[in-house]
């Protein structure tokens, strides 16, 4: 090989870095078939991340208090005071119509917008914490206020919505109906529903029902116990000894207190007739010698409180007449001699409010006691 063989060959082994493309001037055009090459950036320093501390699983910590009412959401309140009446969560939900996590999620948050913890979680349900009852004495009047005043300045869309207890007489449901319906400006014609909603509830829940707004008046089994509560008497009737009608009782006319001594009182489980209704009417029966054994049993449906005395042997029912008018399976029969028990029931409304006003008019044009206490 010659020496310029060589020196030719050693020019194509060796490779060389292509020369660096220049940018245009201002105002010049790259040639072309060829890109201008993008602007360099400056690489971003990135700093260090410090993990954050999470919250327990299953509970979020409340932040900061919140900086005015306007934080607050009427919604919450009613989740917050429906949860305190029920005692669970899940039993909340349900009344609420909404999911479980659902409401643990809305009561996390007013907890935040509160800034402290209103409740304790346990397997049995939720307890208030001292905060949360703090909270409660201040915010449990506020949906009656708020529905009150909203009745009062649109009562032309308003309607009212009345509890009532198991076992109500239906001349009593219209006579409370006429009653405040008249209080109401006249409907339209074609609105078919009336002013006045009932709505089954037992006894002792309706009176948290009216402080909390969620109903607007109540029929109650006195006698009532509740200084917040203002009612009036609608029903006063005696009580009878109820049995079937093949009992060895049926074909009495009447029944001596000494007689009733084996026999036992078939009681509704639920609170409807205790404890204020309860104890006064035991502590009754006592004083005329009869301490009897009660047996409780949901007996809300009609049904099953006929089956109930008629299936079980020694076994009656305190109730007035009005109570099983209609029912042949059934007999009533009033006591002997002394001063019968009764049952009285009341039309209440939270004191202070525009619905106790109300009750305290109608109670004058009825001419039903009044048993308030405010």
């Amino acid at each position: 090989m010659t020496a310029l063989q060589q020196h030719r060959a050693t020019d194509r082994s060796v490779t060389t870095a292509p020369a660096p493309t220049a940018r245009p001037a201002r105002g010049q055009h790259p040639p072309t078939g060829q890109r201008p090459a993008p602007p360099q950036r400056p690489t971003a320093t990135r700093r260090p991340t410090t993990p954050q501390r999470r919250a327990p699983a299953g509970r979020e910590q409340p932040s900061r208090p919140a900086q005015s009412a306007d934080d607050v959401d009427v919604r919450h309140l009613r989740y917050f005071l429906t949860v305190v009446r029920v005692g669970t969560v899940s039993g909340a939900a349900e009344e609420l119509h909404i999911s479980q996590p659902s409401l643990s999620q809305q009561i996390l948050r007013l907890e935040r917008k509160v800034g402290a913890p209103l409740f304790t979680r346990s397997s049995r349900g939720v307890e208030l914490t001292d905060s949360g009852r703090v909270f409660l004495r201040g915010v449990e009047g506020i949906p009656s206020q708020l529905r009150a005043a909203i009745d009062a300045a649109a009562p032309k869309r308003g309607t009212w919505t009345v509890g009532i207890c198991a076992d109500i007489p239906s001349e009593v449901l219209g006579t409370v109906e006429d009653a405040l319906a008249s209080r109401l400006p006249a409907r339209e014609p074609e609105e078919p529903l009336s002013p006045v909603q009932f709505q089954c509830v037992p006894s002792q829940r309706q009176l948290e029902l009216l402080q909390h707004g969620e109903i607007t008046f109540g029929i109650v089994r006195a006698p009532l116990s509740h200084p917040r509560i203002v009612s009036a008497t609608i029903w006063d009737e005696p009580l009878g000894i109820v049995v079937p009608a093949h009992h060895p009782f049926a074909i009495r006319s009447s029944l001596p207190w000494d007689e009733l001594t084996q026999q036992h009182i078939l009681w509704s489980a639920r609170t409807e007739r205790g404890p204020d209704h309860t104890h006064p009417l035991l502590a009754q029966l006592a004083l005329l010698g009869w301490q009897p054994k009660l047996l409780p049993i949901a007996i809300d449906q009609q049904a099953l409180f006929v089956h109930t005395l008629r299936s079980t042997p020694n076994l009656v029912a305190l109730r007035p007449r009005s109570a099983v008018r209609g029912l042949p399976e059934l007999t009533w029969l009033p006591w002997a001699a002394g001063d019968a028990p009764r049952e009285q029931l009341a039309l209440a409304a939270l004191g202070g409010t525009p619905p106790g006003r109300i009750l305290r008019e109608v109670a004058a044009e009825q001419r039903w006691p009044l048993l308030d206490t405010d």
